[in-house]
């Protein structure tokens, strides 16, 4: 359910990426949607790693170190919150290996 939870939120994050990335200049623009496609791949992954059978924690640990870096990366090109967004769905996912 947490995993649930997390890929949802990095999936939220990284369409409201590419829908503000589509307006902006052309260096920005091209950086926020392949980091964009980067945070929602990790959310497809946080998603299938939460219901995974075979090594479902080294899954989700991966998808949330993923999903993490490129929020980070998102937040240091100036996304804002959805850029925390996707950081908090690549956190929630660490939680998700915890419990």
């Amino acid at each position: 359910m947490v995993s649930t939870v997390a890929a949802l939120l990095a999936f939220v994050g990284g369409v409201l990426v590419l829908v503000s990335s589509l307006g902006q200049g052309v260096a920005v623009g091209f950086l926020g949607i392949l980091v964009g496609l980067a945070s929602l791949l990790g959310a497809w992954w946080i998603y299938r790693g939460g219901k995974a059978l075979l090594f479902p924690r080294a899954r989700l640990s991966f998808a949330g170190f993923l999903t993490t870096g490129a929020g980070v990366v998102l937040f240091l090109l100036g996304f804002g919150l959805d850029a925390i967004l996707v950081i908090a769905g690549g956190t929630l996912s660490w939680v998700a290996t915890i419990l």
